[in-house]
C-alpha cells in the first residue's frame, strides 16, 4: 500500500494533459512528464510554497473521471421489485410518483 503522505501525479491520467501541461509545474521542474511522478509531503509543500509566490506555476493535473461500472436493472416481476406499483419500501416512492413536501397523507 502507498504511503498516505506521497501525492502521484498520473499525468497519464490528467483530462489537462497537452494544453496545460506547459503550463504545470511538473513539466517546469521535471521537463515533459512521464506516465507519473510521485511527490512526498516535503516535495507537495515546497512546490506549494514556490507556486504561492509565483515562481512557478501550480499543479495543473485534473484527474480524469473513472468510467462507472454499469449494473442491469432488475426485470420486470424479478423478486427485489415491487410488485404492486402503490408498494414502496420504507423511504421510496414507486416511479411516477411525486413527492410534494407538507402534502404527507
Amino acid at each position: 500500500m502507498s504511503d498516505p503522505s506521497t501525492l502521484h501525479v498520473d499525468c497519464d491520467s490528467c483530462s489537462a494533459r497537452g494544453p496545460a501541461c506547459t503550463d504545470c509545474v511538473v513539466s517546469v521542474l521535471l521537463g515533459l512528464p512521464g506516465p507519473r511522478v510521485d511527490l512526498d509531503t516535503d516535495e507537495q509543500q515546497a512546490l506549494s510554497a514556490l507556486a504561492g509566490s509565483g515562481l512557478v506555476p501550480p499543479l495543473r493535473l485534473v484527474p480524469r473521471a473513472r468510467p462507472v461500472r454499469s449494473v442491469a436493472a432488475p426485470a420486470y416481476g424479478d423478486p427485489d421489485v415491487f410488485s404492486d406499483p402503490d408498494e414502496t419500501s420504507e423511504g421510496f416512492l414507486p416511479m411516477g410518483t411525486t413527492y410534494v413536501r407538507g402534502a404527507e397523507r
